[in-house]
């Protein structure tokens, strides 16, 4: 995260590092531009966390009555994050049980996010949901996502489902910022 906000330069004599912006600015959301954004869809990760469903609010209130296309999505944790493939077999009943129990858990925040966005007048035809069943990266998954469905704008919250709040910034987003080109993140606490 040593990328600076040229944007600030002109009224800041030293350019700020961003990651000194998002440790200052605890309460506010923050958009970080990386590169050029050419396209308007919205990707809002998400995960069961009140950070995400604060990412959503933010998103709902910002895209309100606009036409942009959003894509509400959800990365499943995969045995393969906290195990080696010698451990668990990808293909086994155990991971198999595991993904169905992820898909059940998020469902209600889907539910909840998409009604938030058309409560905040988006129409429901902009708004799709894709539930992947997850690398053993849920950043890569989000910025592979972001990736294939064109989405200039990743909307996310700085933390998790662990909520940590002795740190600033979470895992997933962290990996987000520094992997991501050409994109808008909205980070969300």
């Amino acid at each position: 995260m040593s990328q600076s906000f040229s944007s600030l330069s002109s009224t800041c004599p030293v350019p700020i590092p961003a990651n000194k912006i998002l440790e200052l600015s605890r309460i506010c959301p923050v958009w970080m531009v990386k590169g050029n954004v050419h396209s308007k869809p919205v990707l809002i990760a998400l995960d069961n966390s009140d950070n995400a469903m604060r990412a959503v609010d933010h998103a709902a209130f910002m895209l309100s009555g606009t036409d942009c296309p959003v894509t509400l999505f959800y990365s499943k944790r995969n045995l393969m994050r906290f195990f080696s493939s010698e451990a668990v077999d990808p293909g086994s009943a155990l991971e198999s049980m595991w993904q169905s129990a992820a898909g059940r858990e998020i469902a209600p925040y889907m539910l909840k996010a998409k009604e938030m966005l058309i409560t905040a007048r988006l129409d429901e035809s902009q708004i799709s949901s894709r539930v992947v069943g997850g690398g053993r990266s849920a950043a890569a998954d989000i910025l592979d996502a972001a990736r294939r469905l064109g989405c200039g704008t990743i909307v996310m919250g700085r933390r998790g489902v662990t909520g940590v709040v002795a740190y600033t910034m979470g895992n997933v987003s962290r990996k987000v910022i520094n992997d991501c080109n050409d994109t808008a993140l909205w980070l969300t606490s």
